[in-house]
């Protein structure tokens, strides 16, 4: 990662905005930033992180800590840095929680931290990748440097006072930053699996002995030598309800047969008597019959004649059509007639107003000329008004310029002694800010301490809520468990008694095998109708509370982690605060709100000072032009009097040659416009009625002509009429029909004719279907008898019932067995299983325990490939500790196998010291060789860092002082390494005030 820029504003010992450009340096740098102490150098590596991460080197300095208190009010605390890394360029800006003047109103609020982070392209356009949101900005950072705020401390930076922190590490920590340095994570992931795969083998090899001892639990058995007996006695009873159910069958189809034949022979008796009542009930309809065969003989007779009647219905139809077509054409005839009449007297009003025309263009010629004359008329008249106008102006500006002079005199006076008084009120400002801020970080700390109180009260009533919510799900369970078991032991019970029915005098038992049955088990009283199902719902029920129960009791132990952390962080408020922690915030804040108070009214009064030093230099800058306008217009006053006298003159020549009522132009395009709409209308009026004219003729002349032919039709149809009524006559008398009457009661339609013939043809078809049907069960039926069906549907169910029994019997054997032989094959399936299972254990366990240093060296597989690159890191660091050290000491790594078993081992370092020959804790150096040997491991974790192809860039270190520990030689020694370091291509800034 590379700097470029970095913006400082309002923050730390900067009251205002400083830049720095990191390119003004060249490339590949080492630079010094020097001052005294107090000066703020350390505050330049806070901003760098703080742009960053959101935190700055020292992580005590929080939120309200990092503002200038000698920053003006109006000024935010604001961090923004330019860096590159892996050849992308960023910016970020931030800005941290702050107080500041609200934007209505003469209040202050909270500013809330902010962070807006953007790539900058090829191009220089800038790309948005965080608007605001300061946890995104601090998730972005993360994956573009690759370390965490604390790791970037450790590895690129050596803050003030810190920099033993990476050096002196635990090995857990110094194990996370090697991790995200290096990318071992899939080692990690490596051991994970294993040890989840382990875990899996595991579970899965207790489940075969669960599922095993629960398969030998369902069908009663203890072991695998009990199940081979019960399969056998199984098989032999099985065997004996074969031979009695084969029995029963063949007795049950021959009663079955036999009810089958007599209930055939039933149905045919009553079959004939069925046939005989609907043949009877049929013939009933015979006269009407008969009747439909008339009717359908007279209407096929006036079908013939049918075509004549219905042509002489039509021409009637289109006689009186035509008809009411010439009374419509008539009257509108009268009407064109009526209409080309007023048109005609229109037209000829028209011609007589038309003789107007020549006096109205008369009168348009004469008051064009007018409008030339008024054109003039109105230049002279704005001419005079203007001289006029000008000349008042200028003696109103004269007398105005005089007051102005007078007036400004007069205010520069009292605006030197109104700043004098402003600049005496505002004394005590500073003072009042610093009260302020104080107070407000203490009331927001107040706030946050009150908010937490009420909500541990909050925990502490969900606690004992949920405490009684877990006792009553626990007793719930309890009393579902003990429901099921009872449950369940009726059940065995009662499958014992239903089995004890089954046994016969002589006969083994299929459970113990004895002949002997003295005391036969009995379904208890009242508990008979207990079943299978019955047993599994109780058990549901059971696990339904039992999870009710572990969820309430999972919740109860999360809201008392809760309630303790929340506890927690109230004890560390407090002992923050301190005595201030004792007053309500109210009570600070009424404080705080009069101390504001008193503020906003200096900041007014200060923010009135400027504007009014403005105010007094605009007014003593105006007094000079003012004096020399006043001497300027009273040297133009002579001219301008006679140019309005000559003005007015000339106006008054004017007023002679063009009427008053033509001198306004209005009033004149008025007057043309009037005259020029005369004639237009005129115009207009004319041509209108000598069109309507024509149009009136044309309409007259062709509905004339309809008129015309809808006659000439009408002869044709009275005509046409009286010869088919003449045809009709003919064909009716020489018909069967009397009248017409009579025709037209007979006439139906072709749909309703075809109906009545089908209708007559139905009736013959089951007349006859009937007949032949009853004559064939009389020839079935002769020298045969009813038979007695209620004794053999007796006898039949007598034996469907034996064989059910039997059947069920036999049934229930089969599902034992079956089910015996299911489980002793799902046993043997799951020992094949149990034992392959047990075979990967010892492989993959084995695995596991070593990949996760349970092994007789406690090291994980992650931390032997992090023990190897460490190596390889102390390598190039002991070079320049060796030599930064005069040759005495080298860093080394400690041995996982010298270390305490319950230790993580693996990462620990420590201190080859050469003039003794023996190693010892790095924590045994003194301050300066802790400082040479804690650059000589950032410098190599950078080497090693920086080797590896994908890893992350460390090619920029800062270090904060810490050379103020080292003699003369050693800092010499120092500052060659940092130079050859530099030649290698890296950054490196030192900050220090050493000589």
């Amino acid at each position: 990662m590379k700097l470029h820029t970095l913006d400082i504003q309002a923050f730390g010992p900067f009251a205002d905005h400083q830049h720095i450009d990191f390119g003004d340096l060249g490339d590949n740098p080492l630079f010094l930033i020097d001052g005294a102490t107090g000066a703020g150098k350390s505050s330049i590596l806070h901003a760098i992180c703080y742009a960053l991460y959101g935190e700055t080197t020292d992580e005590a300095r929080k939120d309200f800590g990092m503002r200038c208190d000698n920053a003006a009010a109006e000024l935010l605390t604001e961090v923004s840095l330019e860096f590159s890394i892996r050849e992308q360029h960023y910016r970020i800006t931030r800005l941290p929680l702050q107080i500041r003047q609200a934007k209505r109103g003469a209040g202050v609020t909270e500013q809330k931290p902010v962070a807006h982070l953007r790539k900058i392209l090829a191009d220089g356009a800038e790309e948005t990748l965080v608007t605001k949101k300061k946890t995104a900005a601090d998730e972005q950072i993360k994956l573009i440097i690759g370390l965490s705020a604390e790791q970037f401390r450790q590895v690129m930076v050596l803050p003030q006072g810190k920099f033993r922190e990476l050096l002196l590490a635990k090995s857990d920590a110094r194990q996370a930053i090697l991790s995200t340095l290096f990318q071992t994570e899939i080692y990690k992931r490596i051991e994970q699996l294993l040890k989840d795969k382990a875990i899996n083998i595991d579970r899965e090899y207790k489940k075969f002995n669960e599922q095993i001892n629960e398969s030998l639990s369902e069908v009663f058995v203890d072991n695998n030598t009990a199940l081979a007996e019960a399969i056998s006695s199984a098989e032999h009873y099985k065997s004996q309800l074969e031979q009695q159910k084969q029995a029963a069958d063949q007795s049950r189809k021959a009663s079955h047969n036999q009810l089958k034949s007599a209930t055939e022979l039933e149905k045919a008796f009553a079959g004939k008597v069925q046939k005989q009542q609907a043949l009877t009930q049929h013939m009933l309809a015979e006269a009407e019959n008969i009747d439909k065969t008339k009717q359908i003989n007279l209407v096929e007779k006036a079908f013939k004649i049918t075509p004549i009647w219905q042509a002489l219905k039509q021409a009637n139809i289109d006689g009186e059509k035509n008809q009411q077509q010439l009374a419509n054409t008539t009257n509108n005839l009268q009407q064109l007639q009526q209409s080309l009449q007023q048109a005609t007297a229109k037209l000829t009003l028209a011609q007589q107003e038309f003789s107007q025309r020549d006096g109205l263009l008369a009168e348009l010629n004469k008051l064009q000329n007018y409008l030339l004359l008024n054109t003039e008329f109105a230049a002279i008249q704005t001419n005079a008004m203007q001289a006029q106008q000008s000349e008042k102006e200028a003696q109103q500006k004269l007398e105005n310029a005089s007051k102005e002079l007078f007036e400004y005199s007069m205010r520069s006076e009292k605006g030197q002694q109104y700043v004098e008084s402003l600049q005496t009120q505002i004394t005590n400002k500073a003072q009042l800010q610093m009260a302020q801020s104080q107070g407000q970080q203490q009331v927001v700390a107040l706030q946050k301490q009150e908010a937490l109180q009420q909500k541990i009260t909050k925990l502490k009533q969900q606690v004992v809520s949920l405490t009684e919510r877990f006792k009553h799900a626990e007793q719930q369970f309890k009393l579902a468990e003990t429901n099921a078991n009872t449950i369940e032991m009726h059940w065995h019970s009662n499958q014992a008694a239903v089995l004890a029915k089954t046994l016969q005098q002589d006969a083994p038992c299929p459970v113990c095998g004895s002949i002997e049955h003295p005391m036969p088990a009995t379904i208890a009283g009242g508990l008979s109708d207990v079943s299978k199902q019955a047993v599994d719902e109780a058990r549901t029920s059971q696990n339904q509370y039992l999870n009710t129960q572990n969820e309430a009791d999972k919740t109860l132990l999360q809201a008392q982690e809760s309630l303790n952390q929340h506890l927690q962080q109230y004890k560390q408020q407090r002992a923050e605060l301190g005595d201030v922690g004792k007053q309500a915030s109210t009570v600070l804040a009424q404080e705080i709100a009069q101390i504001t108070e008193q503020l906003t009214i200096a900041l007014q009064t200060e923010a009135k000072i400027e504007p009014a030093q403005k105010k007094l230099a605009l007014m003593l800058a105006k007094l000079p032009p003012i004096e020399q306008l006043i001497t300027n217009l009273r040297q133009a006053m002579p001219a301008l009097n006679s140019a309005s006298g000559a003005a007015k003159a000339k106006l008054s020549n004017a007023e002679q040659s063009l009427p008053e009522q033509y001198r306004n132009p209005q009033n004149l395009n008025n007057a043309i416009s009037l005259v020029n709409d005369k004639i237009v209308t005129l115009d207009k009026q004319l041509n209108t009625a000598q069109l309507n004219c024509q149009q009136g003729e044309r309409n007259l002349s062709a509905m004339q002509a309809k008129n015309e032919q809808l006659s000439q039709n009408q002869q044709q149809l009275l005509t046409r009429i009286n010869e088919q009524q003449t045809l009709w006559q003919k064909a009716l008398g020489e018909s069967e029909f009397a009248n017409e009457n009579e025709f037209e009661r007979v006439i139906i339609t072709e749909l309703e004719l075809s109906q009545l013939k089908q209708q007559k043809q139905q009736f013959e078809q089951i007349k006859n279907e009937l007949t032949s049907q009853l004559n064939l069960l009389t020839e079935q039926l002769t020298d045969k008898q009813q038979p007695d069906l209620a004794e053999l549907q007796k006898i039949n169910a007598e034996q469907e019932a034996l064989f059910k029994q039997v059947e069920q019997d036999w049934a229930m054997a089969q599902t034992q067995l079956t089910r015996l032989n299911e489980v002793q094959t799902k046993i043997n399936r799951l020992e094949t299983e149990q034992a392959e299972h047990k075979k990967q254990y010892e492989i993959i366990g084995t695995l596991a325990s070593a990949a996760g240093g349970r092994g007789k060296v406690r090291v994980s597989l992650e931390r032997f490939v992090l023990g190897d690159l460490l190596d390889s890191v102390l390598a190039i660091a002991s070079k320049r500790l060796n030599i930064m050290s005069k040759g005495q000491y080298r860093l080394v790594r400690q041995n996982e196998g010298e270390q305490k078993k319950n230790v993580t081992a693996g990462l620990d370092l420590a201190i080859d010291d050469a003039y003794t020959g023996k190693t010892r804790p790095v924590a045994t150096l003194s301050g300066g060789e802790s400082f040479i040997a804690s650059l000589a491991l950032a410098l190599g974790l950078s080497d090693v860092v920086q080797q590896r192809s994908g890893g992350i860039q460390l090619d920029t270190l800062f270090i904060d002082e810490g050379f103020g520990s080292l003699d003369q030689e050693s800092l010499q020694l120092a500052i060659e390494t940092l130079i050859d370091l530099q030649a290698s291509g890296r950054t490196i800034g030192i900050i220090s005030h050493v000589s």
